[in-house]
């Protein structure tokens, strides 16, 4: 997987507030991976990896 910095660096300001994210692209543009890497990030700040779920649709 590739780290998306310039991504993760436009997205961290909204972790953590209660305003609703929608992350939306065309087919296979890598939004999985998106989430995998915000799923990541979240874990590596102490948040429980199982408190955090992404379903994929």
């Amino acid at each position: 997987m590739i780290k998306r910095k310039t991504y993760m660096n436009r997205i961290r300001p909204f972790i953590g507030n209660e305003l609703i994210k929608v992350l939306t692209g065309i087919r296979r543009s890598g939004k999985s991976v998106m989430l995998d890497l915000i799923q990541d990030e979240l874990a590596e700040s102490g948040v429980d990896r199982g408190a955090v779920y992404f379903p994929q649709l």
